[in-house]
């Protein structure tokens, strides 16, 4: 597994990892970010989490709770993520 938050989509899109995959990376300022990352030959998708294969992007710090629990739920499991969500307070 492979995660990133905000604009750290960018250093893997220029390692060739993310070319002809979905992914996403920061919105703001008139898409800027996405409008590079789009340069690499990556398809870009707007939405705060995108889960391509085993790459997890987002598009911007606010992400990175979400990012986590996504990360987590691939490594053990839905109901196990959930439990944790749950301890820390986020559900």
């Amino acid at each position: 597994m492979i995660a990133t938050v905000c604009v750290a989509a960018l250093a893997l899109a220029n390692s060739g990892i993310l070319t002809g995959k979905k992914a996403t990376t920061y919105h703001l300022n008139n898409g800027h970010r996405q409008k590079q990352l789009a340069e690499y030959g990556v398809e870009i998708v707007n939405e705060p989490v995108v889960k391509t294969d085993n790459i997890i992007t987002s598009y911007c710090p606010q992400t990175a709770p979400e990012v986590a629990f996504t990360l987590l739920e691939n490594l053990i499991g839905t109901k196990e993520m959930h439990n944790v969500k749950v301890a820390m307070g986020f559900e």
